[in-house]
């Protein structure tokens, strides 16, 4: 096998769960031994001797493998293929050179199993149609879309060589320096920013979606499930659009109606792996990890990572907020608290809800009354002479009830 090839075997069986990553690095050291012998082996080899796979597994993931490529037959108007790059769950990446322009581009190519689904091809539209609607140096950048020999495709711009936030973690086995972490994520909350003013909400903010260029800049990819605000339909009810490790709780419900503060909740939850190394929950099944989205309480990254500073712990929190109304109230508002944080200052947006949370609460245990604003802002009632708390009150009702029940007895 070519290397591609190898690396997209790899990539398949953990994709599809035949092996896990630990059993896939063994078998990259049964690689490494057999290159210092001076033996030639290949990963379906190694992944074999490591039992990981059996030889009829492999087998069928060399006929899957033989599927997704394309035919050297297939014609792309004004584009010629170089090599496959890329392979997603619905389309094949290509570099290739767009001959108008004379500039090196990627060439995604719908699978050919889901070129025969009509609301497969009409989402993969959308998604390049979402893209050339945005132009923002933190955007991976649409050029042309279109369709050749019923096989649907779009030209965009080609991050060579191809790397994502997803690939660092993975390369370091650990967090990002909080300074890194901040400087990427400033630039794709500018991106995000860019898209919310034009009416897109991005709905899938992760690590694989953030690819980083060679000089540093991050640029926001893959547009696949980007709608226009409002836009939620009636068949949406109910499903949850979103990967399992950074969905926002309203999408987890299934709510039609989300908006920016979805994304972020998921870019929240993407800068909590960056500065963690972990994800914010975790779990086996993607349902459960789905349900703490919505139920869980979360571990504050700085308790996971004790060098983080609190200025950021308390934006990650903010964002993740489970609630999109205790969220910030826009990315231009996200943008002031990371920029401060960025400059070794406290986030004081963040740090104004923190401290009103917390006097909500010393209020409730004076007795004091809480009201919102027009804007959703929390406000005490303070001086209310004859206000009890609550869980006074019940105390006082089942201290008379058990005084009532002890009477009852001396008497009968």
């Amino acid at each position: 096998m070519s290397p591609i090839t190898e690396d997209r075997f790899e990539q398949y069986v953990l994709e599809h769960g035949l092996s896990t990553r630990d059993e896939v690095k063994e078998a990259r050291r049964l690689l490494n031994k057999a290159a210092m012998d001076g033996q030639t082996l290949t990963v379906a080899d190694a992944l074999v001797q490591a039992r990981c796979l059996t030889r009829n597994q492999a087998r069928r993931v060399f006929e899957a493998l033989k599927k997704e490529t394309v035919s050297p037959n297939l014609t792309i108007p004004g584009v010629e293929l170089i090599e496959k790059i890329g392979r997603g769950s619905q389309a094949i990446v290509y570099k290739g050179r767009q001959v108008s322009m004379d500039r090196i581009v990627a060439v995604k190519i719908m699978a050919a199993d889901g070129g025969r689904d009509a609301a497969a091809r009409e989402r993969f539209l959308d998604e390049a149609r979402a893209a050339a609607r945005l132009s923002h140096n933190n955007i991976v950048q649409a050029y042309d879309a279109g369709e050749s020999e019923g096989r649907v495709y779009f030209l965009m711009e080609l991050i060579d060589p191809p790397r994502t936030v997803a690939d660092v973690l993975e390369q370091r086995h650990g967090p990002m320096t909080e300074q890194e972490a901040i400087r990427i994520i400033i630039q794709v909350t500018e991106a995000l920013a860019h898209a919310h003013s034009r009416g897109f909400i991005h709905r899938d903010v992760k690590p694989k979606n953030i690819m980083v260029t060679a000089d540093g800049v991050a640029k926001l990819a893959d547009m696949g499930l980007a709608r226009q605000i409002g836009d939620g339909t009636f068949e949406e009810i109910g499903k949850a659009f979103g990967t399992p490790y950074y969905i926002a709780p309203e999408q987890v419900v299934g709510n039609p109606d989300i908006d920016f503060r979805a994304d972020i909740y998921s870019l929240g939850a993407t800068f909590y792996e960056m500065l963690s190394g972990r994800p914010p929950f975790t779990a086996k099944r993607p349902q459960r990890i789905m349900q703490k989205h919505v139920k869980a309480q979360l571990v504050p990254p700085d308790h996971v990572n004790p060098a983080l500073s609190s200025g950021v712990s308390e934006v990650v929190e903010l964002m993740m907020s489970k609630r999109p109304e205790d969220r910030y109230r826009s990315t231009e508002d996200l943008l002031v608290d990371l920029r401060s944080v960025a400059a070794g200052e406290p986030p004081r947006i963040a740090r104004e809800r923190v401290g009103t949370q917390m006097d909500v609460i010393a209020g409730l245990a004076k007795g004091d009354g809480v009201t919102h604003t027009h804007d959703g802002r929390v406000m005490i009632q303070e001086d209310r002479p004859f206000a009890v708390n609550h869980l006074v009150i019940i105390l006082i009702i089942v201290l008379a009830v058990l005084v009532l029940v002890n009477v009852l007895s001396l008497i009968f």
